[in-house]
């Protein structure tokens, strides 16, 4: 009997024991977030037979997106999602037809064009700085961007010259690197600046994207 008795008070200790948790253990939190972006580009632009005429011609975008981080041991991850808008500068498109025609190139511009782009990524980032109240850090990863490009049209002082056709929504994989930091005041605000690549044809897009958000 008093080996019964001892053996259940073995077993009662053992359980409280696995029942406590192991102090130091690590447990990854997942945190909300939104951001908003600005971004610098250079896309081929809409095409026709095989022309490209308006590359390059793009303004800066805008837009912005949700993500969800998930803080790991050594490093955390984060998925996003974004929606970014551009149009069509029509000083870069003048300032790129002034070789071939001198100052008749102010007469013409572009009429619509807007290129539209939802995007996708998994990134990683590591602080590189773990200070208590600012976090620099490093990011890169991979993703997939969807483009989506509205038809064009030449204009010589209102009057259509040229249109070029768009089209309809291609999907191509994407991938960046890049640095920002984290103010922790509570919520999380953060500073990021990447510099990302689309796998577009006939050549690669690349972006520059600020971004600023909120995690909470």
């Amino acid at each position: 009997m008093r080996s019964f008795s001892l053996l259940a008070v073995a077993l009662c200790l053992a359980t409280a024991a696995v029942a406590q948790p192991v102090v130091g253990a690590f447990v990854p939190t997942v945190n909300f977030g939104a951001h908003v972006n600005l971004t610098n580009s250079n896309f081929p632009g809409p095409s026709i037979n095989g022309s490209t005429a308006l590359q390059d011609v793009y303004g800066a975008g805008f837009g912005g997106g949700v993500h969800l981080d998930i803080q790991l041991a050594m490093l955390s991850l984060r998925i996003s999602g974004d929606y970014l808008s551009f149009s069509p500068d029509n000083e870069e498109y003048q300032k790129g037809l002034q070789d071939l025609i001198g100052n008749a190139a102010t007469q013409f511009t572009i009429d619509g064009g807007g290129l539209t782009m939802w995007s996708g990524n998994l990134n990683a980032k590591m602080a590189i700085l773990p200070l208590p109240v600012i976090k620099p850090y490093l990011t890169g990863g991979v993703g997939f961007a969807s483009i989506n490009v509205d038809d064009a049209k030449v204009m010589q002082n209102g009057v259509e010259t040229k249109a070029y056709p768009g089209f309809p929504s291609v999907t191509k994989a994407a991938w960046n690197v890049g640095a920002g930091v984290d103010l922790s005041i509570g919520v999380t605000l953060y500073l990021e600046v990447k510099y990302m690549w689309v796998m577009t044809d006939p050549e690669t897009s690349t972006m520059v994207p600020v971004t600023i958000g909120i995690t909470f």
